[in-house]
């Protein structure tokens, strides 16, 4: 349902998923799987970290439509979403400071990354609005060949990892994108999102 609590509940998912992604890129260990092949883009192509978000997640827009075989106002409504929240990253990349961090920071600013993207992803399902377009890529494949959610989900982020990781070996002969904090990312965000909700649907239900 559509109503100024969902839309703000969406809008606020989005700047605190768009916060954690690039705090995990500038951490410089290893980039959520959805954000590596936008990641190995923008070191290959004159793009912005956040215009090789839009490219990817059109590519993402398109093959939803392939998948499904037919389109409705809520499906189209991706492609702006996607647009903008190129925009957010851009904006974030600007804002926040870059420089090689000691190796331990590098990593809590990972781990925060990571827990700033698992909360952005809650509010973003908790609106029940649109997914951002990988992620309904997944949910559209899902659907139409009736396959377990949780399962698509981790095929689809190997795939993403793996054509990074390709793209990677291929131009710059070594990892870059894709790295421990791709592994820390897949390992703790789906908990995340979990506890996260939990945390959210019990505070909602008890008596104010």
């Amino acid at each position: 349902m559509c109503t100024k609590r969902n839309i703000l509940f969406y809008i606020a998912g989005l700047f605190v998923m768009a916060f954690g992604i690039v705090l995990i890129k500038k951490a410089g260990v290893g980039v959520s799987p959805v954000s590596a092949i936008p990641s190995v883009l923008a070191d290959l192509l004159p793009l912005s970290f956040g215009n090789t978000t839009i490219l990817f997640q059109v590519v993402c827009f398109i093959l939803i439509f392939v998948v499904r075989k037919k389109a409705d106002v809520k499906t189209f409504l991706i492609l702006p979403v996607a647009i903008a929240f190129g925009y957010i990253i851009d904006l974030y990349m600007f804002l926040l400071p870059s420089g090689n961090l000691p190796i331990w920071l590098s990593y809590v600013v990972c781990l925060a990354g990571i827990a700033a993207t698992a909360m952005g992803i809650t509010l973003i399902v908790r609106a029940d609005l649109m997914l951002p377009s990988p992620d309904a890529l997944i949910r559209a494949i899902s659907d139409r060949y009736s396959q377990p959610l949780s399962r698509i989900k981790m095929e689809g982020d190997g795939i993403y990892v793996a054509i990074a990781l390709a793209l990677e070996l291929i131009f710059f002969h070594h990892p870059e994108s894709v790295w421990i904090g791709t592994a820390l990312s897949v390992l703790l965000t789906g908990r995340l999102v979990g506890a996260f909700t939990k945390y959210l649907s019990r505070n909602q239900t008890e008596p104010g």
